[in-house]
């Protein structure tokens, strides 16, 4: 892996990397797999980093959005790199003569966000541990808190806060055993029970998807419905809200493993789903406002020089 860091990056991203850079260094030139597994409590892998978004102009400047926001795409990188260093953490068994994990980002399980983060107001840290970990995947939880906290917080006073799964892989591409995670307080407890239920909810989800079964009874009755009756007046045929963004991956989005950086690719996929949701919502005399993101799952890695088509379309709208 490459200590060089792009300049595109966020400076979160970059000293996270820098960081993750410097704890591998005692792994170099180590060649026997990890056979011993070390127990770990979530407290071994607990981190957390500032955001001076209020106090520190430059770094403002890199997260600004054009209504004076924060851009939620840039969150998004530093959410996964800090992620990946906190997985490491976890996986790290101490011993020199051990080859280090491999980790992948799998999928970001959910994010969500709770408030309005307006830049210069006041600087935000985030806040993360391992909160489950199975026999070759973990959820890494994350909060995004206004400086000075470096606790969780409930979901009313955090600005965010999300899910990131990664998975330790060996060269042929399958799991790799990493250390068990060992909960001891009731709210570790209870972060590892979620964790569980959540990675036996995504395993019946890839089960149940519509490339693996077709659709159930219940659901094609519902699409004949929707056929027969028709649409209403006021609606919008769904691809009529479908965009696309066709990239080139070019090295300076690259990860220290020289493949393209998954926050960068969910920064992009973002993008153009933001705009997806304003071309609908101007249409319908409004304005959008991301709330949440749900289930963005990594199928394998980009390469430099792949071109990547990113798709989006409103698939469903509520009241608002």
């Amino acid at each position: 892996m490459s200590g060089m860091i792009s300049s595109v990056r966020t400076g979160v991203t970059a000293a996270l990397w820098k960081k993750r850079y410097e704890l591998e260094q005692y792994k170099v030139g180590a060649t026997k797999p990890q056979k011993v597994l070390v127990d770990k409590a979530p407290s071994d892998s607990h981190m957390s980093i500032e955001l001076r978004v209020a106090t520190d102009p430059a770094i403002r400047d890199q997260y600004l959005n054009f209504r004076g926001g924060v851009q939620f795409g840039k969150l998004l990188e530093d959410v996964d790199a800090f992620a990946g260093n906190i997985a490491f953490l976890h996986c790290d068994d101490a011993n020199a003569e051990t080859k280090q994990h491999r980790l992948v980002t799998a999928c970001v399980d959910r994010l969500d966000l709770h408030a309005p983060i307006t830049l210069g107001m006041e600087d935000l840290v985030l806040v993360g541990e391992v909160g489950w970990a199975g026999r070759s995947s973990l959820q890494i939880d994350v909060q995004l808190l206004p400086k000075g906290e470096s606790k969780s917080l409930p979901a009313g006073q955090a600005f965010a806060r999300g899910h990131v799964v990664f998975v330790s892989v060996g060269e042929d591409g399958k799991g790799v055993e990493i250390n068990p995670l060992i909960p001891k307080t009731p709210e570790e407890q209870h972060n590892f029970a979620y964790g569980k239920t959540m990675n036996a909810k995504r395993k019946e989800m890839r089960a149940q998807s519509l490339e693996r079964t077709a659709p159930r009874e219940e659901e094609r009755e519902l699409l004949h419905a929707v056929m027969m009756t028709g649409a209403p007046p006021s609606s919008m045929p769904l691809a009529h809200t479908a965009l696309q963004s066709i990239h080139v991956m070019q090295p300076q989005e690259r990860n220290r493993a020289g493949n393209i950086f998954g926050g960068f690719l969910m920064n992009k996929a973002y993008e153009v789903a933001f705009a997806t949701a304003s071309q609908f919502a101007v249409a319908h005399g409004g304005a959008p406002t991301v709330f949440s993101l749900d289930d963005v799952s990594f199928s394998k890695p980009v390469k430099i020089g792949d071109v990547i088509c990113f798709s989006s379309a409103v698939v469903y709208t509520g009241a608002h």
